[in-house]
């Protein structure tokens, strides 16, 4: 059996040997030796390097033993990530009203929340390095607290603009290393759709809060306070949770085949070659289309997602004229179905159907589900029927996030590179399309959303499709 150890070296430079160690009896001496980096003549590079693939050992909710708190941290932090990008949609219309400005202007929130995402997607790989897992969780759920002070004070607009960045930086932050965590455990699909399912449930009582508060003269930036608190909480238990991480998930974040690279190669290679080829991950991240085409499939499921949730609170009020209160709690039924979906379908999906067949079968049903709530002038029905395109939009990102952690379409060691720029098309993608919707909306009407989304929910299922049968032809 061999053990799976690390040798820290100057300048944030690690290399990693496999050592032999005795099992049972004891063994000869000439097999107790440790295995050298150079490869004997008479046993070939292939052979040498073939002898030294380290044993896998799953992990578990108990394997490492602080891995369970872990868990109940990522899903406080997804429930609180939700919980805040929920309120814009019910909060909007006060918004504007608040600061005299129509919704172009108001949706710049959502644009500087992107810009946070994205600023973060090309420095995800040093922060890490930079703080360790056990700062890095606290230190974005700060940037998200330094949002909601910023916002529940009611300040000047602009100032409310850039406080939604650093929610951006700091959801970004978390969103990925969150992901790439729970992507690593033995039963991925299942806490992904609990990790999920908690944003979903965030966000459905979110606007309830929300809308309860406004109807009773509460102002609207007041609502914050209540999320600054709950992020607070998140911090404290990723702070504690995440203790020794760095040492006791290392086997499930290092990378087997720079490991093997690394140690099979000449022991007189320079550092500077070493860090040569550390600081190129964030290139072949950028260099595999496969990162890019999730990240568009990101985009446009995100998108779709974000500008039906804010999207029905308005169509209710300006095309339907039903009442205020009722109108906030139409987005509430649209993240029921969104939870209830990643949590009571995801794991049937992903293990009778599959990632690509489930994605479009669900996709289709989302696209009859949204055009029934369109066409149907009946306020009973368009709550089933938005309640049921909750219901099934929301396998998507769980089955996006367990599809692009299955073993060989993205390398190990770019996962969590990618996995950022995912998130960050994403939260763009929740950004930029409402915007875009609204912008063509003024000119030609409501049904300019009903086409987009159809368009953006064809053509994440066609990049699904292509990135399947792109892994058949390897």
């Amino acid at each position: 059996m061999r053990k799976f150890s690390t040798v820290t070296v100057e300048g944030d430079l690690w290399s990693v040997q496999f050592e032999r160690r005795q099992s049972a009896s004891v063994e000869p001496p000439q097999q107790q030796e440790s295995v050298s980096t150079t490869t004997s003549p008479s046993i070939s590079p292939q052979s040498s390097i073939d002898s030294q693939q380290p044993i896998e050992t799953l992990m578990t909710a108990n394997y490492p033993p602080k891995n369970k708190y872990r868990i109940i941290s990522a899903v406080m932090f997804n429930f609180c990530a939700g919980f805040s990008d929920a309120a814009p949609g019910a909060l909007l219309p006060y918004i504007e009203k608040s600061y005299n400005v129509n919704y172009a202007q108001a949706s710049c929130i959502w644009i500087s929340n992107a810009v946070g995402f994205i600023s973060v997607a090309s420095l995800s790989h040093k922060i890490q390095h930079w703080l360790g897992k056990r700062y890095i969780y606290p230190f974005g759920n700060l940037l998200s607290c330094v949002m909601y002070g910023i916002v529940s004070s009611g300040t000047y607009f602009p100032f409310i603009v850039i406080g939604f960045f650093f929610g951006g930086l700091g959801l970004a932050i978390c969103s990925a290393q969150c992901n790439v965590f729970l992507s690593r455990l033995d039963k991925q699909s299942a806490y992904l759709s609990v990790y999920h399912g908690a944003y979903g449930l965030g966000a459905t009582i979110s606007p309830l809060i929300a809308t309860s508060m406004v109807t009773k003269g509460i102002k609207w930036n007041y609502f914050y306070f209540i999320a600054l608190g709950f992020m607070f909480a998140t911090g404290v238990s990723f702070y504690f949770s995440f203790e020794n991480a760095d040492d006791d998930l290392k086997p499930w974040y290092d990378h087997p085949e720079v490991i093997i690279e690394m140690d099979s190669m000449n022991s007189n290679r320079n550092q500077a070659q070493v860090s040569s080829s550390q600081k190129s991950i964030m290139i072949l991240a950028l260099q595999n289309h496969i990162t890019w085409l999730i990240s568009f499939f990101c985009l446009f499921y995100q998108g779709s997602e974000v500008a039906v949730s804010g999207w029905i609170t308005t169509f209710m009020l300006e095309y339907r004229n039903a009442d205020r209160k009722l109108s906030g709690y139409f987005s509430s039924f649209f993240w029921i179905g969104l939870t209830l979906g990643r949590l009571l379908l995801t794991t049937p999906i992903h293990r009778f159907i599959g990632c690509r067949r489930g994605v479009f079968i669900i996709s289709i049903l989302s696209i009859i589900l949204i055009g029934l709530t369109w066409a149907i002038k009946n306020t009973t029905i368009e709550a089933i029927t938005v309640s049921l395109a909750g219901l099934f939009i929301g396998p998507n990102f769980p089955l996006l996030v367990t599809f692009s952690a299955s073993r060989g379409l993205l390398p190990r060691k770019i996962q969590l590179v990618s996995l950022t720029i995912m998130t960050a098309y994403g939260s763009s993608g929740g950004a930029l399309q409402p915007f875009i919707v609204w912008c063509f909306t003024a000119k030609i009407g409501y049904i300019c959303r009903i086409t987009c989304f159809f368009d953006y929910l064809f053509n994440y299922g066609y990049i699904m499709d292509v990135i399947t049968k792109y892994r058949k032809a390897e």
